[in-house]
């Protein structure tokens, strides 16, 4: 009769152990899948806020992502007039540049993922069709790559963007270098298995589609508009979507 009992309880424990291992399994589970993805946008003005743009594409990222069910948190950390040195390299611009705050605005947000814009600060030329640029051409595909490296080095992934292209106004000296930049960051997309947001293919497809040149995704023939916008944030979305299949 005893070890009839004992069998008993012993049994019963062992369900309530097996139904609590459950249910914590379930709820740590849970609490892993729900924490928030986290996205960092780096760049200059033509990824930060501004007020002739309703929703630049970190914040239309953001309610994409939303409407999918995951959830996220976008910061949105590009500074108008920023290119990817530091002050002293480039100092037209009074303000933090990339590698200034790289650390403070992207780093220390411990991203899952990071998407980065540089490239039409990086290439102007303010002296005219001989002048260099703000930042050398060499100098802009090292610090590219102290990004990447930074953000892999703590489990974080990488979206490359284009610099996007320029309106008919800068068409020329500007266009051909800023053309020459593009091309360093498919290149390191490419050799560092990185995707790619190539808004050189996509917003002229774009518009061939609608019978319209270049200058009708931009406000002032360099900054993306709204429908610029929500082209670049529907091809972020599907990576990280993709990605998370």
């Amino acid at each position: 009769m005893k070890l009839g009992t004992q069998y008993f309880y012993f049994e019963k424990n062992k369900a309530f152990i097996l139904t609590l291992s459950l249910l914590l399994s379930v709820f740590f589970g849970f609490s892993q899948d729900s924490k928030p993805l986290v996205i960092v946008a780096f760049g200059n003005s033509t990824t930060a806020p501004r007020k002739t743009v309703k929703k630049v594409y970190p914040l239309r990222l953001h309610e994409i992502l939303t409407n999918e069910g995951i959830e996220n948190k976008v910061v949105n950390s590009a500074i108008p007039g920023s290119h990817t040195g530091y002050l002293k390299d480039n100092s037209r611009f009074k303000i933090p540049h990339g590698m200034d705050r790289f650390d403070t605005a992207v780093l220390a947000y411990h991203p899952d993922w990071v998407t980065i814009n540089f490239g039409i600060n990086d290439s102007w030329q303010d002296g005219g069709r001989n002048a260099p640029s703000r930042i050398p051409f060499k100098e802009y595909k090292r610090n590219l790559s102290f990004f990447i490296n930074g953000i892999k080095s703590q489990g974080g992934k990488v979206i490359l963007l284009t610099p996007n292209p320029i309106g008919r106004k800068y068409k020329g000296f500007h266009e051909r270098r800023l053309k020459k930049y593009m091309k360093a960051v498919k290149r390191l997309a490419k050799n560092n298995s990185l995707p790619l947001i190539n808004t050189w293919k996509i917003f002229p497809k774009y518009v061939r589609m609608k019978h319209e040149d270049i200058d009708a995704l931009l406000l002032d023939g360099i900054h993306p508009n709204d429908e610029g916008h929500k082209i670049i944030a529907e091809a972020l979305s599907k990576i990280i979507m993709n990605s998370s299949k």
